[in-house]
């Protein structure tokens, strides 16, 4: 799943989590800044029971940290979401 968010453009694909037969998101964000190219892999630890339902809130999860103003994922951030606790990590 792709789309662009205020300059961004967001990608999301999934990976299954065998043990737990559920997806997980992997979102990357690239954008240029100061006339460079930039990417960020941004990790969202919550796991889901369907595939699609993993692509939209790897792409929610993009947008927010977007709208945030890309706070600073290194090395882990956790973020209180909706009474979860969600972790983030830079690649």
């Amino acid at each position: 799943m792709n789309e662009s968010h205020k300059g961004h453009n967001i990608i999301v694909s999934t990976a299954p989590v065998p043990a737990t037969r559920q997806w997980e998101p992997r979102i990357k964000v690239i954008w240029s800044e100061d006339g460079k190219g930039r990417l960020i892999k941004l990790t969202d630890k919550r796991r889901f029971r369907v595939r699609q339902k993993a692509e939209i809130e790897g792409l929610t999860f993009a947008k927010k940290w977007i709208d945030d103003g890309k706070p600073d994922l290194s090395p882990v951030v956790e973020i209180e979401r909706a009474g979860t606790t969600v972790s983030l990590s830079k690649c």
